[in-house]
Parts: C-alpha cells; structure tokens; sequence
C-alpha cells in the first residue's frame, strides 16, 4: 500500500509563501488534534485506517521539524507552528484542491 501523504520537497518554500498570504481572507487550513488534559483513560481506537493515518502525519511531523527546525527543543512553540503551518499547507490544502 503506498503512502497517502509524500513529503513536500521544499518545506522551507512553503512556509515562505504561507507567510505571503492574507490569512485573515483566505483563511488557515490546519490540523487538529484534541488532548484530554483530565487524566481520564482515553480509549483506543480500533480503527486500523485511522492509526495508519496518524503514524503517517507523526512520520512527516518528524520529517518537517527536522528541516525546519533540527536542534529545536520539544516545547519550542514558534519552531512546532512553522512545522505544523507546513504540515497544513503542504497537505491539508492540497487534499482540497486548494494548494
């Protein structure tokens, strides 16, 4: 099975042009991902579709931060919003025709 998101060969491009745009016209496509912060027991999920899909998004994360931002700390916020602007824009939009 081939891989439903390929890594974007110029993430450092898209950030560039990400920050040419009137996002307050446009809008901003993004990723979202909810944490329990509760410390109640979350339950697993069951569906091996959506697991893939996750370890794929995680794998081109990793892939972003590494060329946008090697050395950065995990709780770097400015570096992990560049990475997941790129995520966005190289993915999101794209799967909506609107990259």
């Amino acid at each position: 099975m081939s891989p439903k998101y390929r890594p974007h060969p110029d993430p450092a491009g898209v950030l560039a042009d990400n920050r040419q745009r009137a996002l307050e016209r446009e809008g901003i496509p993004m990723f979202l991902a909810l944490e329990d912060l509760t410390g109640s027991p979350v339950p697993p999920v069951g569906d091996a579709a959506v697991l893939a899909e996750g370890a794929e998004l995680d794998g081109l994360l990793g892939h972003y931060a590494e060329r946008l931002a090697p050395g950065a700390a995990d709780d770097d916020l400015g570096e992990l919003s560049s990475v997941i602007t790129v995520l966005a824009r190289a993915h999101f939009d794209e799967r909506e025709g609107r990259a």
